[in-house]
């Protein structure tokens, strides 16, 4: 069964948009989450799975990334953070961070 952030994610981007998430990350902006209040939405729903995405980095890296943990005492900072790393994570993994010719 595909994680639900995952499908959230394929649902919501486009695959250009994935790939800019996947090359740039999302502190430049990203339509949907930019704001504390939709980021801590975001991870509300779909904190099992985000959690899951998190653990599966550690199991690959070795330690959860600084930036995360570092926010652990603020609920709302945790939350974008959380929800940033797993939107890069996803988008890297559907797009490899390749571009496709889109037609209108």
């Amino acid at each position: 069964m595909e994680n639900e952030f995952k499908a959230w994610m394929k649902d919501n981007y486009s695959h250009n948009e994935l790939a800019d998430i996947a090359n740039h990350g999302c502190s430049g902006g990203v339509g949907g989450m930019i704001y504390y209040t939709q980021t801590e939405s975001i991870y509300k729903k779909y904190a099992h799975e985000l959690h899951e995405i998190l653990a599966e980095y550690k199991d690959n890296v070795g330690n959860f990334p600084d930036y995360v943990t570092d926010e652990l005492g603020l609920f709302s900072s945790f939350a974008n953070a959380v929800v940033w790393i797993c939107a890069e994570m996803v988008a890297q993994e559907i797009t490899q961070g390749e571009y496709t010719c889109e037609t209108a």
